[in-house]
């Protein structure tokens, strides 16, 4: 089979690679659409050496079930379902959590070996490249859970990129009622509007009851601390950037909440595939497989206009 394959030092190639044989319990996934994500060309560009080459990234990717002819979404996270956090409900936090596309092979080739309890059937109609906005749909709707938000809460949202996007259409989704997303880019600014979040702004003013920082970088993390009010929450979800200054005295003496969010529990991904309609597929760059190193190495220079870029099968 065809794939593109992770060499270390930023390189890539596409290549043929043996047709996985599934395991007891797995199944064979032939995908459809498996969109790049930042966290994978941060990876590429700053050699990150949780990533073991050679390869096959690509955690965002739907198929079709070689077994069943069904159109899926899969869950990239791989959990032992018998450590303290899993049966806490925590999947994501799960002692043991291996990731598809990280730890083991993943969607950038024509076919992936997947355990069945991590595949989803979408609905009937589901649009593939929309669907493949189905993982940052899941992260927002975990983020949604732990901002403890209602409908007349203020909240912020720094990064218009996938997860940002989709956490401020599941927050309006769900009801709330005052939204705003800021971005340094004129052009995803121009889409969430589209999309109909109310506020779009470069940067946020004022103050907010619950800031989301879907970028992870030093600044962003300053900003959303710095803009919340008394009492407030910061959500940090996004992965640019490691070590973080921070003030503790302004956290104590404004009573100020940061809490980390990783990934999704199964049920946060479940509703994802359930409301896979609030993605459209006007986002979503479908890309040839066989033109994977190329675009790869351009987005790590520099991101394009759309959400998100996805590989599809080479013709």
């Amino acid at each position: 089979m065809k794939a593109l394959v992770y060499l270390g030092n930023q390189q890539l190639v596409v290549r043929e690679e043996p047709t996985p044989t599934p395991a007891d319990g797995e199944a064979i996934i032939l995908m459809r659409a498996a969109a790049i994500c930042g966290s994978e060309l941060g990876g590429v560009k700053h050699n990150d050496p949780s990533r073991k080459v050679p390869l096959i990234m690509g955690h965002e990717f739907v198929g079709v079930r070689a077994d069943t002819g069904q159109l899926v979404a899969v869950n990239p996270l791989v959990t032992c379902g018998t450590c303290d956090r899993c049966l806490a409900g925590q999947q994501n936090l799960c002692r043991n959590r291996a990731l598809i596309g990280v730890h083991r092979s993943g969607g950038f080739a024509e076919e992936v070996a997947v355990p069945i309890s991590n595949i989803h059937e979408l609905p009937a109609g589901t649009s593939v490249l929309a669907a493949v906005l189905i993982e940052p749909l899941a992260n927002a709707w975990h983020l949604w859970h732990l901002s403890d938000a209602t409908a007349s809460s203020r909240i912020g949202i720094i990064g218009g990129g996938a997860i940002g996007l989709m956490t401020a259409l599941v927050a309006l989704h769900s009801g709330a009622q005052y939204v705003t997303l800021a971005d340094v880019s004129e052009a995803r600014r121009g889409t969430a509007f589209d999309a109909g979040v109310p506020t779009v702004v470069d940067d946020l003013d004022g103050e907010y009851d619950v800031i989301v920082d879907a970028v992870g970088a030093h600044e962003t993390r300053a900003a959303s601390i710095r803009q919340l009010r008394p009492g407030g929450r910061a959500l940090w979800e996004g992965l640019h950037d490691g070590d973080t200054p921070i003030d503790g005295r302004d956290l104590a003496r404004r009573e100020i909440s940061v809490l980390g969010s990783f990934a999704y529990v199964d049920d946060a991904f479940a509703k994802a595939v359930q409301t896979v309609g609030l993605a459209d597929e006007r986002w979503v760059n479908a890309v040839p497989l066989d033109d994977g190193e190329r675009i790869f190495h351009q987005l790590m220079e520099s991101p394009d206009a759309y959400v998100r870029t996805a590989l599809v099968p080479s013709l």
